[in-house]
Order: C-alpha cells, then structure tokens, then sequence
C-alpha cells in the first residue's frame, strides 16, 4: 500500500551515490537580452549526496547578484514557524486523533527519538510533516547552504514567500483533515523511506518526468479532496505565484532561484513556465 505521501514529496531522500556522480536539477536561464540566470531544484534535507551539490552551485552564485530561495530562514521566521506549529492550549493532538491513533504515532515516534508528550502540543499538519522526513543526518539542508553562500557572498537575498503564506496552506485545513493525513502517514511510516530513496534517486540523476511520475504515485492513494488540495495548493498555486515573484528577477539577469524540486516538472512547473515567458531553460552539465 502506498503511503499517502501528501507534503513529503515536496520533501525527497537517500541511498549512497557518489555525489560527484549526481547531475541534480541545475538549469541556466537565458534569453531577453541580459546576463544568464540559474534554476536550481533543491531538496528541503541534510543528506550528504545533496549536499555534494553545492561544489556545482557554489560557482554559479560567484556569478550572480541575487539569491532567491523559497523562505528565507532568519531567526524572526523561525521563530513564526516554531509557534505556528502549536495547538491552541485548551487542544491537544491526542484528543483530536483519538487515544488508539496517538499510541500508535507514540510507537513511531519513539522510533524516530521524538517525545510523545512534545507531539501532543503539535498541530496534527505539523507532526505529518516530521513524520515524513528524514532523520537528519546533523546538517543543513541544500536550502540553507544556499542561503547561507550567498550571505557570505554579500548576494541580495529574496523569499519567494513569507512564512505566513506557506503556514497559511496548512492551517486552512480542518482539523479533521489534518488528522487524516497524519493518521495515514503513521500507518504507512515504514514504507516511507523507500519511497524517498525513489525520489532522491530521480532527484539526483536530473530526471523531471520519473520526479513527476514518482510523486503522482505516492500521493494518488489519498482521498480525492486531498489530492486535489495538494496539486493546487502545495504545488500549482505555489507555481504561479513563485513564478510571479521570480520573472521581474529573471529580467534583470544575473540570479540564481533555488526551490523544492517538485516545483520545477510539469505543464504548470517553472521549467515550463519559463520557457512560456520566452526564456531559454537548459540543463547545467556536471563540471
């Protein structure tokens, strides 16, 4: 059975590749008379065959004046997302799940070293959320070395959005949905790794159909309003308005745009949207 894998393949992970062996998704964007920009598709995790990845990216931001990402992590954001995540206090998890599916994610967090009673404080989106990644390798995500490389290069730094939008998708969600999710990803929480290996294999070989291909699978067993919540808020909203956000860049020249993989395949994904706007959009090769 499929894991209903609703956020986590925005979310990708692991299996040992050499990371000199991985093409990634790094695109340069011509066209309209300026400098050269870059597309890069990231991963929101610390594995270290992602991370290799930056020995190629690191170069391009030597080259442009403008990093845009998709949020930008200072300390005031983080703190916004950190609260965000809590339950009201007269509300607790275990009482929004029922009693039988909080001992079951009790058993699954202590799997992944996550505390029962900090989870109970948590919205139900919010758990699914650490559910479905990775267990962190003690790292920074691509993400954030990409932030972090233009900081030190003194880059002008741009969110493609605000932490309260990207809360906004969640929190919009009744509670009775949110639930739902959560309680599928814990029925499924062993079958979810292998279904990141899958991504981060297509990931890192550059291969925008099988990265399509893949997520349609994973998250085509949820039901159908679920479906349809992810490929228009998670995914085809954030397109357009990451697009948006990111062509008055574009037509200035000399910008990387770096954000989650799944943002870049299909008819409504940036690759193809650039190349509707007349610009030129072709893979980066390996150096």
């Amino acid at each position: 059975m499929r894991t209903r894998a609703w956020m986590l393949v925005t979310w990708l992970f692991c299996v040992v590749v050499p990371a000199s062996a991985a093409e990634g998704m790094v695109f340069r964007v011509s066209g309209g008379g300026v400098p050269s920009s870059y597309l890069v598709g990231t991963m929101h995790i610390d594995d270290p065959r992602v991370m290799g990845l930056m020995a190629r990216i690191n170069p391009l931001i030597e080259h442009v004046d403008v990093v845009a990402i998709e949020l930008i992590p200072d300390a005031l954001t983080m703190v916004a997302v950190g609260a965000a995540t809590m339950l009201p206090a007269d509300q607790s998890l275990r009482n929004i799940i029922g009693e039988d599916s909080f001992d079951a994610l009790r058993t699954v967090a202590q799997q992944r070293g996550l505390a029962a009673p900090m989870l109970d404080r948590l919205k139900p989106w919010a758990v699914a959320i650490m559910l479905s990644m990775p267990e962190a390798a003690g790292g920074r995500s691509l993400d954030t070395e990409i932030y972090l490389a233009g900081l030190a290069r003194q880059r002008e730094l741009v969110g493609l959005e605000t932490a309260a939008e990207q809360i906004g998708l969640f929190d919009e969600l009744p509670l009775a949905r949110q639930a739902l999710m959560l309680e599928e990803m814990i029925k499924n929480a062993d079958e979810l790794p292998q279904q990141l290996e899958e991504l981060t294999r297509a990931f890192l070989d550059g291969d925008l159909d099988r990265i399509e291909r893949l997520a349609h699978e994973h998250y085509s067993g949820m039901p159908p309003d679920l479906v349809a919540w992810f490929e228009k808020a998670l995914i085809g909203d954030r397109n357009v308005r990451m697009l948006a956000r990111s062509l008055d860049l574009f037509r200035q020249g000399r910008v990387l745009v770096a954000v989650g993989g799944l943002h870049l395949p299909g008819d409504s994904g940036l690759v193809a949207a650039l190349r509707r706007e007349g610009f030129g959009v072709e893979p980066v090769g390996s150096p």
